[in-house]
């Protein structure tokens, strides 16, 4: 099964007929979608669905995105996952074949009668997958002393914590006291 093309759109009806509206549903891969310590698998399907509909000063594509993704938990340091949904609302603006496609606004640019979605659907994902992922909100993470998972159970430390500038009394015991 060939992605090359998933994220594709025609719009020659739109740019013919002011005010008309197109549905469509796409999926597909996307590579290079990483972050510190959160991704999406380049084999992951990216399913992108909404409407185009042809504005005054371009196409105004409205949707959503969804995705999984995984990652490493910051606190436990093992598998977090996750099920990501992105609603999206982008301006496209035509420009002429041949011309320069960069555009310094906060659109983005098609030329001819398809609109690529896939530097967008990327952009949004990106900007989506969590900085600092936790495999639950309830992760206990590991014991600071021995590196044991406490979500398993009691590593068997004394979890005091430590003040190393007390450390010097530490000599003292409680007969000295």
């Amino acid at each position: 099964m060939s992605f090359k093309h998933s994220f594709i759109i025609g719009v020659t009806r739109l740019r013919k007929e002011p005010g008309s509206v197109a549905s469509f549903d796409l999926s597909g891969q996307l590579s290079d979608l990483k972050l510190s310590s959160s991704y999406v698998e380049e084999v992951e399907l990216i399913e992108v669905d909404g409407i185009a509909e042809s504005v005054h000063g371009g196409i105004l594509v409205t949707g959503r995105i969804m995705t999984t993704w995984k990652g490493e938990c910051r606190r436990c340091l093992g598998l977090a996952s996750g099920i990501m949904e992105i609603p999206v609302r982008e301006l496209y603006e035509r420009v002429e074949s041949g011309a320069d496609v960069f555009s310094e606004g906060d659109t983005y640019t098609y030329s001819g009668d398809v609109i690529d979605l896939s530097e967008m659907v990327k952009d949004q994902v990106l900007l989506d997958l969590p900085l600092a992922p936790l495999c639950t909100e309830e992760c206990k993470g590991l014991c600071a002393s021995c590196g044991a998972e406490l979500n398993t159970g009691l590593c068997g430390c004394d979890n005091q914590p430590i003040d190393l500038r007390w450390g010097a009394l530490d000599v003292l015991t409680d007969e000295d006291r």
